[in-house]
């Protein structure tokens, strides 16, 4: 290399690195393999620009390399510095730590290191070790890495993203770069992939130091033979041939790690102990395994033993040939994390592992056959990673297209494309152009994240919430806080349990994020010790959490820095709604939906996946809707960090990765406009459902064929519009033409209504609004006025339909018909629609005859019904059809059709023919009558008309006294102001004053009985309210003596003043009918009503007696088997006679002479004591008919005044037959009874 390359280097960094004493630092090496190979590879490198350097773990590679780099600069005059890489954090600053001891200089002048977000480096700095990620980030501010002369890969055999990138970039940059030297250094013999990649470079192999090893393969039983069984059967078969040395036990993951080490340590070796090593050991039990302890111990281990950590004192290893490998699939977009048969590489690096203190043994639990078969490397993490953040940062240094950027194993398409889909899906690149990054994809490459992060981070800014994401991304940067110590799993989760969010895994960073904020003191710093303890105390680990903190501090830092100060936006409503819609920004395919018959989450492409049982949402009742930052298979599909979301804000957040389904167009009558249904769908999933939308704007011919079926053809579009009249009245005829020639469906043609409008409209009339502008025109009208004959299917129609009017003329009358075609239908056939009002002059003839077009068939059939014999004398019967058609077809009926027909058949034949049958006519045939009033409800429907009629009698007589009362009803007079009421008024009606309770008012009644009821109670409430104090002192003096006194509790309540009004009625005699009667008589009434009160007191005491008396009696017979039917008998008469109202009901005339009834059944009793009882017998025969009868007719319809007095008809027949001797008023008689009760 020449010294003017150097000076150029030098020249370009001058402003960062101080000058190199040759003599500041002595280099010396260490007895190690590597170092007794320095010579052969210092030559290497002075001969070529790139050299691989192959070694086994602990041969020195990474401590020693650094130093021959310094000596080849020091021997080229070079003064850049040299850059080492290491996979892992951990490593970079520790061997920066060994290597600067061993050189005897200080951290941070000439060693120094810088991981992630944390730099330890000066200007003094000539050798640095800093992560693979950290040279990476560093080509974006030196494209050419001009403050390095050389660059070591270490660890290249481990194939990471990072270091397959470096590979590719440094591979294009030592063309450009020829002071470059570049250094490979691997662990594996893998060494001609590296060589072959950089031109066939010099291959230096180091051999390792260590002590013969004794392979022994160990299979599974030949039954099958569980993990945890096999690893303690291999264990012992290395303590029974050594007990002393420590073990390394390979196993794919932690819960194998687990099981396998209690199984181990219950098998009770002597002075043993199990120790488990993985990534996500607490620190304590880190630190457990590089402290000895006295004891034999066994290591469980992951792969990360095999190269990564350097376990010290091995001496047996036990390999289980499996490995839990991430692998990411393209096509499901998952991470998967399956358990998988090692490579040969592998197994050699394990074997590797011991032998280094003394001879090993190394156990496999697997055959020979099987690693043959095993692959010879182990894959590429290129090859089984995402590759978003490749494609992200290649795009951003301007490396051209990730397909043709020279990886050792380029990545498959299928895994390219899906990055390239990321990246659109965040927003980094334009789908129609991924060639460039847009500006959220510029301001994505300046962030030292990965893009789905990056993205949240982004969005959150805009969202208002860049704080609460920041954290929570912070979080997802680092690893999990959280630890759950072997054997203390379940103190663990109580302690954490207060940290859980029930609705969002993410939340769980904000609940912490908080609780650590309580240990800042009032500058902002934090009390180290104080929440040390609480860490302790649950769980959490505090060397995690200061990486989160820094995480977080280097974020913002970073942030600003590339985006400048994070926009202030107020505080938005919903919180958690918008830090979830950012971090729905960066994972968008990440959601699902529950599906509660499978149990299980349906996310996008079909996958299907469960809540990972770490999760804050693992027991609580399922979301409907989630959201998953990761995806990764194991045992099954999981889905890991859970939120609750809506559906609805994937479409708010990723639009772009939507689309919409249109379906379902409908008319909307309101709207006046075809709408349909939108579902916004993301990866086969619905996260809008059925939202309506203007479809003429989306698919404007669908919704033109829509609105020509619909809201013309149909018929929803109504409105004044000519075409439309004209249209609807058609259809109209057509229908109801339908139903008449009980054709229905065949008539109507919808396909030529449907194409007579579809060829003569414009594809974009779709709303109202533009068919009524269109029809403006009178030319376009003129072309959409339909006719009769372009709607239906044949021709003729028109004049069969004239046979079948709707309307039915007869006496100077038009009377409505309905037509109906449906044979389950009740009205099926020919009705008659008829108002009640019209309903008496329509004649009860006129629904026989029909209409003309049923006329013929039904003369037919009515024919056909005949007996035989008769049937013969009158064929044949299609003459005899036409013959009667001609000769009363053309006449307004004036009698019944089957009366006309058979005079008609008895005239031509001669005979009396008789014995038609109109039941043998079927339901169409037989037209029915239906009554409405005018609100339109069926009063009464029917076929024959008398029946109809008679059924509607009430109604009609109702109806006819409501008319009347048009003129005399009156409400709320407290005097005579009704003038003079006739008994009987015009019309047949009669009116009458009406009790109103505090007023008195009148109307008209149609029955004579029941107006002078009411009138006799409305002339008596108006006495009482103008004689108020009068009936007071009536009531108050009313003149019972003891017996009454003692009767009337057990009289209904309100007797007392029923008694009061009684006599008021008994002192005003004839019922007055005009205001002058009424004074005379109220003026008598006053002066005779306390002597009227003395009467009906006087009935109520010889009552009360008899009353006595006859209960007496009942009492001492109930249980007789000979007299209990009259006990019974007379305990329903006597409780009719004193029912509650029964006074007034009575009237003055009855109660003045009430006593008689009770005198009645003491005289029974006399008589059933002196006579048979069979004469007693032979009376209930004739009365209690009767009177059963009157019972039910009375309950039906007690307040009718008809019914009240038939019951006192049959009172008194009552004395007649079982008490003559008791004197009774009127003549009565059964045959009297049975004609008024209608029998």
């Amino acid at each position: 290399m020449s010294t003017r390359s150097g000076l150029s280097c030098r020249q370009s960094c001058g402003n960062v690195l101080a000058p190199l004493h040759p003599s500041s630092v002595r280099v010396t090496y260490p007895d190690l393999p590597v170092a007794r190979r320095r010579d052969e590879i210092l030559a290497a490198m002075r001969s070529s620009q790139v050299v691989v350097v192959v070694g086994e773990t602990g041969s020195g590679k990474t401590t020693q390399l650094p130093k021959m780099a310094i000596e080849l600069s020091r021997e080229l005059g070079l003064e850049g510095r040299i850059g080492c890489t290491q996979p892992r954090r951990l490593a970079a600053t520790s061997v920066a730590r060994r290597v600067a001891e061993e050189l005897k200089v200080e951290v941070g002048k000439e060693v120094g290191w810088q991981v992630r977000f944390t730099e330890v480096c000066s200007k003094e700095t000539r050798v640095k070790f800093m992560t693979d990620g950290i040279l990476l980030a560093e080509t974006q501010g030196d494209r050419s890495l001009k403050q390095y002369d050389a660059i070591i890969i270490d660890e290249a055999h481990e194939r990471s993203l990072n270091i397959d990138f470096l590979l590719g970039y440094l591979k294009k940059l030592v063309t450009k770069r020829k002071d470059l030297r570049v250094v490979i250094s691997s662990a594996t013999l893998d060494a001609g992939r590296f060589a072959e990649f950089f031109g066939n470079c010099p291959v230096v192999e180091v051999e390792g130091r260590t002590f013969p090893v004794e392979d022994i393969f160990l299979p599974e039983w030949e039954g099958g033979e569980r993990l945890r069984e096999h690893v303690l059967r291999g264990v012992e078969f290395v303590t029974d041939l050594d007990s002393q040395g420590d073990v390394l036990v390979f196993l794919p993951g932690e819960r194998e790690i687990r099981e396998c080490a209690e199984m181990v340590q219950g098998r009770g070796f002597p002075n043993t102990e199990a120790v488990p090593v993985f990534a996500r050991l607490s620190l304590k039990d880190q630190e457990k395994v590089f402290r000895p302890s006295g004891k034999r111990r066994i290591f469980m281990a992951t792969n990360v033993a095999e190269t990564s950590l350097t376990i010290p004192g091995i001496v047996s290893v036990v390999d289980s040939g499996q490995a839990r490998v991430s692998r990411f699939s393209p096509q499901r977009q998952v991470q998967s994390l399956q358990i998988e048969m090692i490579s040969q590489a592998s197994a050699r690096q394990r074997r590797g592992r011991c032998g280094r203190v003394r001879e090993g043994i190394c156990v496999k639990l697997y055959d020979e056959e099987t690693l043959e078969m095993a692959p010879e490397f182990t894959d590429p993490e290129i090859r089984r990673s995402a590759l978003s953040g490749v494609i992200l940062r290649m795009l951003s240094l301007g490396l051209g297209d990730v397909r043709e950027f020279p990886f050792i194993d380029p990545p498959g398409p299928r895994a390219v494309n899906e990055g390239w889909k990321t990246l659109e899906e965040v927003g980094a690149v334009a789908k129609r152009d991924q060639s460039k990054l847009t500006e959220t994809g510029w301001r994505l490459a300046k962030l030292p994240l990965d893009p789905r992060l990056g993205r949240m981070l982004i969005e959150s800014e805009r969202r208002g919430v860049f704080e609460e994401v920041l954290i929570i991304v912070s979080g997802l940067s680092a690893m999990d806080v959280r630890e759950r110590p072997q054997g203390k799993e379940e103190k663990a989760d109580e302690a954490q349990r207060k940290f859980l969010d029930e609705r969002s895994d993410f939340g769980v960073y904000l609940i912490l994020w908080k609780c650590i904020g309580e240990f800042r003191d009032d500058k902002g710093k934090m009390r180290s010790n104080q929440m040390r303890k609480w860490c302790e105390k649950n769980f959490i680990s505090f060397r995690r959490v200061r990486e989160w903190l820094g995480v977080y501090s280097e974020l913002r830092r970073s942030f600003r820095k590339k985006n400048g100060e994070a926009k202030e936006v107020s505080t938005p409503a919903d919180v958690y709604a918008e830090v979830h819609k950012s971090i729905l920004s960066g994972v968008p395919r990440q959601v699902g939906v529950w599906d509660k018959e499978k149990r299980h989450y349906h996310g996008v492409s079909n996958r299907q996946f469960a809540v990972f049982p770490g999760s804050g949402l693992f027991k609580q009742k399922r979301a409907l809707w989630v959201l998953g930052f990761e995806l990764v298979e194991t045992s099954r599909l999981w889905a890991r960090k859970l939120a609750e979301i809506d559906p609805k804000w994937v479409e708010e957040v990723v639009p772009h990765l939507c689309r919409s389904k249109f379906h379902s167009p409908y008319w909307d009558d309101q709207q006046g406009a075809v709408y349909g249904l939108e579902d916004v769908i993301l990866g086969g999933l619905s996260v809008v459902e059925g939202r309506r939308v203007f479809f003429g704007r989306v698919n404007p011919k669908a919704a033109f064929e829509v609105f020509v079926r619909e809201a013309l053809v149909e018929g929803k579009l109504r409105g004044t519009n000519p075409v439309l009249q004209n249209l609807h009245w058609l259809k109209g005829v057509i229908f109801r033409g339908e139903r008449k020639l009980r054709r229905v469906g065949y008539l109507w043609d919808e396909v030529a209504a449907y194409d007579f409008f579809f060829e003569r409209m414009p594809v974009e009339i779709n709303t109202s609004k533009a068919f009524y502008d269109l029809t403006k025109d009178p030319e376009e009208m003129g072309k959409l006025m339909v006719r009769f004959g372009d709607l239906i299917w044949e021709e003729g129609i028109e004049e069969q339909l004239k046979l079948f009017p709707d309307e039915v003329e007869h006496g100077g009358r038009q009377w409505p018909v309905n037509y109906v075609s449906d044979l389950e239908a009740e009205d099926d056939g020919l009705t008659f629609e008829v108002g009640i009002d019209e309903l008496l002059r329509f004649p009860d003839y006129l629904a026989s005859w029909a209409v003309s077009g049923l006329l013929g068939e039904r003369v037919e059939l009515l024919i056909r019904s005949l007996p035989k014999d008769w049937r013969r004398e009158c064929q044949p019967v299609a003459e005899r059809v036409d013959g009667f058609l001609e000769e009363w077809g053309n006449w307004e009926p004036q009698q019944d059709l089957l009366e006309a027909l058979l005079e008609y058949l008895r005239e031509k034949t001669g005979r009396a023919i008789d014995g038609m049958d109109e039941s043998r006519l079927p339901g169409y045939l037989r037209a029915k009558i239906r009554v409405r009033d005018e609100r339109g409800e069926v009063l009464g429907f029917g076929e024959d008309v008398r029946e109809i009629k008679e059924k509607l009698a009430a109604v009609l007589r109702a109806r006819r006294e409501a008319a009347a009362n048009e003129e005399w009803e009156m409400t709320g007079g407290e005097v005579w102001s009704f003038g003079e009421l006739p008994v009987e008024a015009e019309g047949g009606v009669f009116p009458a004053l009406v009790d109103e309770g505090e007023t008195v008012g009148m109307r008209a009644f149609l029955d004579l009985e029941e107006a002078e009821e009411s009138h006799r109670a409305g002339v008596t409430r108006l006495f009482l309210l103008e004689h108020v104090d009068h009936g007071v002192y009536v009531r108050k003096n009313f003149p019972l003596q003891m017996a009454g006194r003692f009767m009337l509790p057990l009289l209904p309540d309100g007797t007392m003043e029923e008694l009061v009004k009684v006599a008021a009625e008994g002192s005003l005699g004839r019922m007055p009918r005009s205001e002058e009667e009424f004074e005379v008589a109220a003026q008598h009434g006053k002066g005779e009503w306390f002597g009227c009160a003395e009467k009906i007191a006087g009935a109520l005491e010889g009552l009360s007696d008899a009353d006595g008396r006859v209960r007496e009696w009942m009492d001492r017979n109930r249980q007789d088997r000979h007299l209990g039917e009259v006990v019974l008998q007379m305990e329903e008469q006597r409780a009719w006679l004193l029912r509650a109202g029964f006074a007034w009901k009575a009237g003055y005339d009855r109660m003045k002479r009430y006593q008689r009834f009770f005198h009645g059944m003491e005289e029974r009793i006399s008589r059933l004591d002196t006579q048979p009882l069979l004469r007693d017998e032979e009376k209930q025969d004739q009365f209690l008919p009767l009177w059963d009868e009157w019972m039910i007719q009375w309950q039906e319809r007690p307040e009718a005044v008809r019914l009240w007095e038939i019951g006192w008809m049959l009172e008194e027949w009552r004395l007649q037959l079982f008490a003559p001797g008791v004197p009774h008023v009127g003549k009565t008689s059964a045959k009297r009874i049975e004609n008024a009760l209608g029998i």
